[in-house]
Order: structure tokens, then C-alpha cells, then sequence
């Protein structure tokens, strides 16, 4: 397993590039919904359907929810992509032994508030238009697991152009509080998302 590792100079360059090709390719973006309080880990549940998740993920844990970036991984992906290491990522391989190490490892990340998580619980890049986003067993098994109060938080990331030549994104947030089952949290999460894609408009 890689550990995430937190390379100030990578963080700062990473976040001033991806601000800048954010500025040339979207309208903007948006935050719709509830940001949770301070004084808790955050275990963030976004949803996974481009290159650019990574960055909308980094960017909430830093300027929205002021937590110490952490993401999970695909092994094979992260090792192909190293400098993301070094602004947080750790390393996931399904089907092996080390699959319990990384997800302790989240585990232990979650021991501390100012850290936050980031899972994509479909485990893999799906359309955005996928219904419904599909969970696999990671969240609930971390969940359980843990001795703190964690905050969950789903959020939905939706693109849309309508009348403008540039996009915008929309990051929609919502606190999640009820059964830690895998078929709770994916149930929870495909109803707030329905609610959220009636919500988009122009």
C-alpha cells in the first residue's frame, strides 16, 4: 500500500494549476447545500465520472470543509500519477490482502478532525447520467469500524453547459446521519442525487 504524503510546494503548484485551467474550461462553480461544522473527520462521498474529480475533491476538502486532503485510490492509477501522493492520495488494490490495510488505513486517518477522506464508493469512472450510482462494501466497512463521530457527507458534482459555451459545476452537499450498511448509504445517496438533478437549471 502507498501512503498519502503531503508535500507543501506540490500542493500549492497544484492547486494554482488546476484553478487556472478551471478558469479557462468552466463558467464557474457552485456550492449548494450544508457544509459540515467544525470539530469532526469528514468522510466524503462524491460521486466519480472524470479526470477532473480528483481536483473538485481537493478543492472542497481545503476551501470549503478546511480538512487535510486525503483520497483514495486505485493502486495501478496512483502509480501512474505520483505527484498525487504527495497531495494526499493513498493506495487501494481490490481483490488482494492489502485491500484491509488501505481501509484501516482510512480508518486511522478518520481518528483525527482536522483530516478528511475522500471515497468514490462506485469504485470506478461512471457517467454522470449512470443510475444509480452503484456503492461498493468500502464506506460502510470503515464506518463501522470506527471509534469517533464521524460526519459523512454526500456530495453530488453535476455538469452542465445549457445556453453558454463554457460549463459550470455544481457541488451539491448534504450530511448524512443514518445506517451505516452499504445499502442505506447508496439508497441515501440516489435519492439525495435525484433531488439535486431537479434542482439543476439555468
Amino acid at each position: 500500500m502507498i501512503s498519502s504524503n503531503h508535500d507543501p510546494l506540490t500542493i500549492w503548484f497544484f492547486d494554482l494549476y488546476f484553478r487556472l485551467r478551471m478558469f479557462f474550461q468552466f463558467r464557474g462553480m457552485e456550492i449548494h447545500g450544508e457544509v459540515p461544522a467544525a470539530g469532526k473527520p469528514v468522510l466524503l462521498l462524491q460521486n466519480h465520472f472524470s479526470w477532473w474529480d480528483g481536483y473538485w475533491s481537493f478543492y472542497l476538502s481545503r476551501h470549503i470543509f478546511k480538512r487535510k486532503f486525503h483520497v483514495m485510490m486505485l493502486e495501478e492509477q496512483l502509480r501512474r500519477r505520483m505527484f498525487i501522493n504527495r497531495c494526499g492520495a493513498f493506495s487501494v488494490r481490490k481483490d488482494s490482502r492489502e485491500l484491509i490495510e488501505s481501509l484501516n488505513y482510512a480508518v486511522a486517518l478518520l481518528d483525527d478532525p482536522t483530516n478528511l477522506v475522500c471515497l468514490y464508493p462506485q469504485g470506478q469512472i461512471q457517467s454522470q447520467h449512470q443510475t444509480p450510482v452503484t456503492f461498493e462494501r468500502g464506506a460502510s466497512w470503515i464506518l463501522k469500524r470506527s471509534k469517533v463521530d464521524i460526519q459523512v457527507c454526500f456530495c453530488v458534482c453535476l455538469v452542465d453547459y445549457f445556453s453558454r459555451a463554457k460549463p459550470v459545476v455544481r457541488f451539491y452537499l448534504k450530511s448524512y446521519e443514518g445506517a451505516k450498511t452499504s445499502a442505506a448509504l447508496a439508497t441515501a445517496y440516489n435519492e439525495f442525487r435525484h433531488q439535486c438533478i431537479t434542482k439543476q437549471d439555468e
